[in-house]
């Protein structure tokens, strides 16, 4: 069967799903057709269907869908020997993964079951949910760093489908441990909940092995993987201590030939003074400030300043901005950028405080531009205000 042929079948097993077509015929349908399939076919026939003009919220619902129909059917590529080497982050991806299966299968359903049946287990059960709720760190490690890291290289429907159904999996996790909160939870209203979410975190942990893994592994270099474990201490782990070190066997440098250190007498004059770049470097990265520049044409160009806002990745740099932010997000971020580029508003500002982060944060974005009004992108500022908004007296010495 050609390419083609083969992305046809694979597509109209797919429409057949989004149609409302039977699972079990479409399982028989994919048999009759293939022996095994790729998951650069899967995912290339997913962004196929959102071209076509699906809601990526509706194919949300229907990879579970596709994972399960071609469960057990999907080729396997040959094994990253790196991957395999403790520390490496696909390494500390699967162990969390191992931590997680076995807590679902081997403490939260049997302590379920054992509940059903009569004995007092919930006190555990309400244990096993706060620790299944830590999937947290694993989901933002993975949507913080992985996901860029796919945007890089042009995967760009997977991790948009794949970040709401983590969002989703957070939810139901979170409706679990409200039942399971209660003083007399009602039995079939926790079981269904537990089982639910308990699905949806084994799910996800096939697709993050069978599907994700193996097609960033296809793409990624050691520079790449480096970057992704250098940013994982921005969150932490899942269920498991701090894994070990690892640097890829032979990275490549990062300083060029128009780096800081060979460039760090370079003088910039500007209106009012002149600074070499090491000084600008230093001045930068030392502001009290979380900085992202994205540039004239809504790409990621720099993250700078000395605060710790929001976790970030290198492999973001040069991926569109809105690649960045949840599907739920997208629409102001958006709205906000073709206000800059059209001029109609140079500034916005926001105050919030997040509710896992409880400080306040202050999120400025302003559009930048040359003496000439001409659009040269976008400086966004973030800072924690907590302290500040606490001031109650003025501090004039020492």
């Amino acid at each position: 069967m050609t390419d083609k042929k083969r992305q046809d079948a694979i597509l109209k097993i797919l429409h057949y799903i989004q149609n409302g077509g039977d699972f079990a015929t479409a399982k028989k349908m994919f048999q009759e057709e293939f022996d095994q399939v790729d998951v650069a076919e899967i995912t290339a026939a997913e962004r196929e269907l959102i071209k076509q003009g699906l809601n990526p919220a509706e194919i949300q619902y229907l990879c579970n869908v596709h994972a399960d129909v071609f469960k057990g059917n999907i080729k396997e590529n040959a094994v990253n020997p790196d991957f395999a080497t403790p520390g490496h982050p696909v390494h500390t991806i699967k162990l969390e993964n191992m931590v997680l299966k076995s807590l679902v299968n081997d403490a939260l359903l049997p302590d379920l079951k054992k509940y059903q049946a009569g004995q007092d287990t919930l006190d555990k059960i309400r244990k096993e949910l706060s620790d299944l709720a830590t999937i947290d760190k694993h989901y933002r490690r993975k949507e913080t760093s992985l996901f860029p890291l796919m945007n890089k290289y042009g995967i760009t429907a997977p991790p948009e489908v794949m970040w709401g159904v983590d969002d989703d999996i957070r939810d139901l996790i979170g409706d679990a441990s409200k039942i399971a909160g209660e003083e007399h939870p009602d039995k079939g209203q926790l079981a269904e909940a537990i089982k639910k979410a308990s699905h949806e975190v084994l799910e996800m942990i096939f697709k993050e092995e069978s599907i994700m893994i193996p097609m960033i592994d296809e793409v990624a270099d050691q520079d790449d993987w480096y970057n992704v474990k250098r940013e994982e201490s921005q969150i932490g782990y899942t269920l498991i201590r701090k894994p070990m070190n690892w640097k890829p066997k032979e990275a490549k440098k990062e300083a060029g030939p128009i780096s800081v250190s060979n460039l760090s007498s370079f003088l910039i004059n500007f209106e009012e003074g002149r600074l070499n770049l090491e000084q600008l470097n230093a001045i930068l990265d030392m502001l009290p400030f979380a900085l992202t520049f994205i540039d004239e044409h809504d790409k990621v160009a720099y993250f700078g300043g000395g605060a710790e806002i929001y976790p970030h990745s290198r492999n973001a740099i040069g991926n569109d901005v809105f690649s960045c932010h949840t599907a739920k997000s997208r629409p102001l971020i958006k709205k906000i950028f073709a206000q800059f580029h059209s001029g109609e508003v140079d500034k916005y500002e926001f105050h919030f405080t997040p509710h896992k982060m409880k400080r306040c944060l202050y999120l400025r974005y302003y559009a930048v531009r040359d003496k000439n009004g001409k659009y040269l992108g976008c400086l966004e500022v973030a800072q924690d205000v907590t302290e500040i908004r606490s001031w109650t007296e003025e501090k004039k010495k020492i």
